[in-house]
């Protein structure tokens, strides 16, 4: 009896063992409840993937790379001139994609002041000449501007053409040195014919309204023009509708009107209706807003 009870014993004891063993094989083959991190891979939509809920929680949320700002995209050429347009409240009739770069040059350079007190050395000449093509078929020689200068002058025209205004040819443009000082000597001679009492400090006094001395003229810079459809510059030229369309519209292509008539008393110079300069689209814009001389603008009127 105790040899039976013993058995029994064992048998149940192997049985438990076998249980076991069964529960623990079958409890290795079933699915772990441990998801697998998330491929480094992301969606198609750019966010990070993963299968299961609890892991993709545990980590950061994805960027939203449309709102990055290094991905706005800058002002395009359009947006600019469309913006331009929208300022000065009218648009390019011609096409602007050959000129835009020259009318909207921003140097210092474009803005350097020359007059009576600031003045350009003897021996400067600038190295960027460019032939005018505007210049006036009469027999003069052809006329030249700096490059850019020369450049935004072509769109000037060809826009002034747009509007009828086909007749504005440049008369004088860079001048050297040499030049400007036989001019200067000539006007003197004249003026000395009809006033032979005058001094020479009254004589010079005279032509300096009208006629620099060499150095202070900027046309020896090679930025500033003389155009119109007279046969020699007058002030009437200012009277007429090209005249007007010319001083309304240079800013546009970054010149101005550089001896206005109210300014005379600043720049020294009488009301020269045919004289622009260039200094480049904003500046010109910036001065035509104003209502301003180049003087005044830079702050230069003492």
């Amino acid at each position: 009896m105790h040899m039976k009870k013993i058995t029994y014993i064992l048998t149940a004891l192997l049985i438990a063992a076998i249980v076991g063993l069964l529960i623990w094989a079958t409890a290795s083959e079933a699915p772990g409840e441990v998801s697998s991190p998330p491929e480094s891979g992301g969606t198609s939509g750019g966010e990070a993937s993963g299968e299961s809920g609890a892991a993709s929680e545990s980590l950061p949320p994805a960027p939203d790379v449309s709102e990055s700002p290094s991905e706005t995209p800058p002002e395009t050429s359009e947006d600019a001139e469309e913006a331009y347009a929208q300022r000065v409240g009218k648009e390019y009739r011609i096409d602007m994609t050959p000129y835009l770069s020259y009318v909207t040059a921003s140097d210092e350079e474009y803005l350097r002041l020359v007059n009576q007190t600031h003045l350009l050395s003897s021996d400067y000449v600038p190295e960027d000449l460019t032939d005018c093509i505007h210049t006036r078929k009469d027999g003069r020689d052809m006329q030249q501007l700096r490059l850019y200068a020369a450049k935004a002058l072509e769109a000037f025209l060809a826009e002034a053409a747009e509007y009828g205004y086909t007749d504005v040819t440049v008369t004088s443009a860079y001048r050297s040195y040499a030049y400007q000082n036989y001019l200067f000597n000539f006007y003197c001679e004249q003026e000395r014919a009809s006033r032979p009492n005058a001094s020479t400090e009254e004589i010079e006094s005279i032509v300096l309204t009208y006629s620099l001395k060499a150095g202070m003229s900027e046309h020896q810079s090679g930025l500033c023009v003389d155009m119109h459809n007279l046969s020699q510059a007058d002030v009437s030229f200012g009277d007429t509708a090209e005249a007007k369309w010319l001083a309304e519209n240079a800013h546009r292509f970054g010149f101005i009107l550089r001896f206005p008539a109210d300014k005379t008393a600043v720049t020294g110079v009488q009301y020269e209706p045919w004289h622009f300069r260039f200094v480049g689209r904003e500046a010109a814009t910036e001065i035509y807003e104003q209502g301003l001389c180049l003087e005044e603008y830079l702050g230069q009127t003492g």
